[in-house]
């Protein structure tokens, strides 16, 4: 499994490799991406011999880290997002400027012409960024977030060095950060949200029970998704708990789909108008509905079979590349490879959601000492 991670990992940069060195017209496109992927084999193999002090992959980590924070302050002060053709970002902040001023935010347009699919759990998470003036710094604050899991998933420097290093060699991940996307944020918070769950709550889970409820469903009306992992996470703790703690997760659940739907649509001026904007339909154009609710349904049955944080890891991998996979190959089918990559019939970056669970995978897979991770609690405990 070690090898299929690391060509998922190679696989999805080189893609971002390809379609964007074929502006430089320097060298084929193809021969970058098979150079990238000689970097990543030659890096890997030398990280396989380590060093002899620890403290060393300390001093190395928190230098990256800080310098890393730094260019991507840098990068989203730098530059012109109005100059970018990505909206992702100014998707976000015309919604979220609708929202604040009491209008109907699916009806905003962007600078590119485009109208937003952000769920409402995107405005909330991204209200302090617009109201800072710079919506790009979500990805400044993500990759903080990511530091922290490296923190809960791994003990060592050696291991959380290793994390960050495959992230931010990542094109994929420097993308997201160039053009001021929300997508891998958004994720990034959901596997936050996991490890956290694995590392602080279950030992504690009839105690968290709202708590678990009210985030799990706000992450979910992020992305749509995110209820992959989410269920992969929660299911079985769910089927298994007492009617009471069932009770209890749902009508939680339900306040807070109810508040933030009304928070999102009540300004909606009329059921036409809903029906021809709403974030719904662009969340879920990629795959045929049938197609994405076997893939929902597979992972509320798979649930069944995790018992720990590394297999829910390498579930959400799989689960969550099969999804974008899946609809790459559906775009392909219909528009050819050259159309999809080179002429965004397909949006790549849908990728970038499994990227934060990938890196984690792979870091696994290369450690010598497995982390000890509290398991999920024993259904008898419910």
């Amino acid at each position: 499994m070690k090898k299929l991670f690391l060509f998922l990992f190679v696989f999805i940069n080189v893609i971002f490799i390809i379609k964007y060195t074929l502006r430089l017209n320097i060298l084929s496109p193809y021969l970058f991406g098979i150079l990238y992927s000689f970097i990543v084999v030659f890096f890997l193999f030398l990280y396989s011999f380590p060093l002899k002090k620890e403290k060393t992959y300390n001093f190395i980590f928190y230098f990256l880290s800080v310098l890393f924070f730094a260019l991507t302050i840098y990068i989203n002060y730098k530059v012109d997002p109005y100059k970018l053709n990505v909206d992702r970002w100014s998707a976000m902040e015309v919604g979220i400027k609708s929202l604040l001023n009491g209008n109907y935010p699916y009806t905003a347009i962007d600078h590119m012409g485009g109208r937003t699919s952000n769920l409402p759990t995107l405005f909330f998470i991204g209200i302090p960024f617009y109201l800072i003036g710079n919506i790009g710094y979500l990805q400044s604050f993500a990759f903080l977030v990511f530091i922290g899991i490296l923190f809960l998933s791994f003990s060592t420097y050696r291991e959380r060095l290793l994390g960050l290093l495959l992230l931010i060699i990542s094109p994929a991940y420097l993308w997201e950060i160039y053009v001021k996307s929300d997508l891998m944020s958004n994720f990034i918070l959901v596997l936050f949200f996991i490890a956290f769950v694995y590392k602080k709550i279950y030992p504690k889970y009839k105690n968290n029970i709202y708590l678990l409820s009210f985030l799990s469903t706000s992450l979910v009306l992020s992305r749509l998704t995110a209820i992959i992992p989410l269920a992969l996470l929660l299911f079985r703790k769910f089927y298994k708990s007492s009617t009471l703690d069932k009770l209890k997760f749902l009508s939680v659940a339900l306040f807070t789909v109810i508040l933030f739907f009304y928070v999102a649509f009540h300004n909606v001026e009329s059921l036409v108008i809903f029906k021809h904007y709403n974030p719904f339909e662009l969340q879920n154009r990629q795959l045929p509905f049938i197609v994405s609710l076997i893939l929902v349904a597979s992972s509320f049955i798979l649930s069944f079979r995790i018992n720990n944080y590394k297999i829910q890891i390498y579930y959400s991998v799989f689960l969550l590349f099969i999804s974008v996979f899946l609809a790459f190959l559906l775009r392909i089918y219909k528009s050819g490879i050259s159309e999809s990559i080179f002429n965004s019939r397909f949006d790549i970056s849908y990728f970038n959601i499994v990227l934060p669970f990938l890196i984690i995978a792979i870091v696994f897979k290369y450690n010598s000492n497995p982390n000890q991770f509290s398991k999920a609690p024993d259904d008898n405990s419910y």
